[in-house]
This record gives structure tokens, C-alpha cells and sequence, in this order.
């Protein structure tokens, strides 16, 4: 079986910290060499700091990925897509690589950045960097609990790595989807508790389901369902965590699945309005300022 980066399907943690990297070289043997001692650098890391639940992973862009390896794609990798209706829209901003690391210690994951920053060294140029945590009991900064339905337990490996069966090259490996999302608090701390729990489908407090019967509305709910047109099941796994101070905050959105198909179903169903011009209206307070499309590959496929 093939040896994927835990911080895929690790469970969540009190921090994060995301960095955007361009890469300055054309020497991709380099390139490619360094990138697959990440996942054991990382390991390492977990190793010497056990009590902080250290995990992480590097992500390869969808535009940049044909430079590092030509001689194969994973046969869904393709760019985010256009979503543009009406007001809302979700520019895409590529980028080489992405890496992630997530502890229960904010230090532990400074050190393990400049660490795997230092090793990468003038071979690339940091665009952005996102420090991301906990907020209260995995809730995002409108209130209410972040992603309730996303799998548990070995599930979470399942919908989110590719199966052997399915592409024994890249098994292991997994489609990720990111939006960096900026929130609109002071909007949307100006509508009700109850206007809220309408605008999001549930109640604030303990994340209950409001019966499509006592809504007034479409919800983000019924919207963002794990389910297309057809009631198929979508596959996928957010592992969202808040960012933010005190002039502007939001959502660093990350989407895995072992199907890029099914989170480009759920993103369209979101954005795009159907025939009763209904859309997700959590989009009208928050804005994803930063979109793009990347693969995470297994630990074998990197020291192939």
C-alpha cells in the first residue's frame, strides 16, 4: 500500500501554518529531490516533538506540475475552475507548491517551517504565508461549527486518497482544493441569531439540522450537501481552519479527495445558480480571495 503524508487525513489541531512558494530554479532534479525528503523531515520532526501532534505534507500546483514531473499526471489534475455568476466569483491564483504543517503548538510549527524553508532553500520564493488555529470548539469566525459532516476516523484516508484500484501510479496521493476566504464579520454579525441559523441551516449552538420545512429560505446546508443532483455521495475532506487579526479575518478552505471530480460538483452547486436562481448564500458575507488547484503525492511516487 502505498504510503500517503498523514497531514492529508491527520486529525485537527490547535494550529497551522500554510506557505505559498514559487519555484526560482530550473534545476527540477533538485526540486524534486528535496521535496521528497519533506514527508521524512516531517516525520523527524513529529518524532522529536511527539506531544504536539505534528503532521504535515508539500502539494504540488496544477500549473507546475507538468514541469516537476512530465512524465506523468494524475488524470483529474486540472486548474481551479472559473466559478463567475452573478456577484460572487473565486479567482484563481496558481502557485508552484504549498506546504502545510499543523501542530498543538504554535513553536513547534515556526520551527518545523524555517526547518523545511531552510532545506528548500534559494530553490524557491515565498509568496504568502497563512497562520491558521483552533477557534473555540472547530468553529469558524461566523459562529457556527466548521464542516459537521466531514468523515471521522479511517473514513477520512478513504474519501480523501486515491484507491490502488483506481490509479495504482498516484494511489496514495490526493486532489486538494484551496480558498483562502475572507470574512465580511461586521455584515454578518449585523443579521440575527435566527437570520444566521436561516443563512447556514442549523442552529448556532449545537450545529442541529433546521428542518427545510420551518426555513424560509435556501440554506448553506442545502447547498454545501455532500450529495449531487443525482444523490450520489461527493467524496471529500475539508480540513478548514480559521486565520485572521484584528483588521481582517476569514477561512483557509482545503478540500482533499480521491476524486477531483466530486469537489468540482460541490464547489459549482455553491457558486453557480440553479433554475430557481437559488446559490449558497453564505457566499454573499464571505469572499475567497485566493483559489487554485494542486495534487498531494504519495511519499512512494516523491522517492520513486
Amino acid at each position: 500500500m502505498a504510503k500517503a503524508q498523514k497531514g492529508i487525513y491527520a486529525e485537527p489541531n490547535l494550529h497551522g501554518l500554510t506557505l505559498s512558494l514559487n519555484v526560482m530554479t530550473d534545476d527540477v532534479e533538485s526540486v524534486r529531490r528535496k521535496l521528497a525528503r519533506v514527508p521524512a523531515m516531517l516525520d523527524e520532526l513529529d518524532e522529536r516533538f511527539s506531544e504536539a501532534l505534528l503532521s504535515g505534507y508539500i502539494a504540488v500546483g496544477s500549473d507546475y506540475w507538468d514541469i516537476l514531473y512530465p512524465q506523468q499526471r494524475p488524470s483529474q489534475l486540472g486548474n481551479f475552475p472559473d466559478l463567475r455568476d452573478g456577484d460572487r466569483q473565486a479567482p484563481r491564483e496558481p502557485v508552484d507548491l504549498l506546504l502545510t504543517v499543523r501542530s498543538d503548538r504554535f513553536d513547534v510549527n515556526y520551527h518545523c517551517a524555517r526547518a523545511l524553508l531552510e532545506w528548500l532553500g534559494h530553490d524557491v520564493e515565498m509568496i504568502e504565508q497563512v497562520p491558521t488555529f483552533r477557534f473555540m470548539d472547530g468553529r469558524d469566525l461566523t459562529g457556527f461549527i466548521d464542516a459537521p459532516e466531514n468523515p471521522r476516523g479511517l473514513r477520512r484516508r478513504q474519501l480523501a486518497l486515491i484507491h490502488a484500484d483506481d490509479d495504482p501510479v498516484f494511489a496514495g496521493g490526493s486532489y486538494l482544493f484551496v480558498q483562502k476566504f475572507r470574512h465580511d464579520l461586521r455584515r454578518w454579525e449585523q443579521l440575527s441569531q435566527e437570520l444566521q441559523e436561516f443563512v447556514v441551516g442549523r442552529k448556532k449552538l449545537t450545529g442541529e439540522r433546521i428542518s427545510e420545512a420551518i426555513l424560509q429560505m435556501v440554506s448553506h446546508t442545502q447547498k454545501a450537501k455532500l450529495q449531487d443532483d443525482n444523490e450520489q455521495p461527493i467524496n471529500m475532506l475539508r480540513q478548514n481552519m480559521p486565520w485572521g487579526d484584528m483588521r481582517e479575518q476569514g477561512l483557509l478552505a482545503m478540500y482533499f479527495s480521491g476524486q477531483s471530480r466530486d469537489v468540482l460538483t460541490w464547489l459549482k452547486q455553491r457558486y453557480i445558480a440553479d433554475e430557481n436562481d437559488d446559490y449558497d448564500p453564505l457566499l454573499d458575507y464571505t469572499e475567497a480571495v485566493h483559489n487554485a488547484a494542486f495534487f498531494v503525492p504519495s511519499v512512494d511516487f516523491m522517492n520513486r
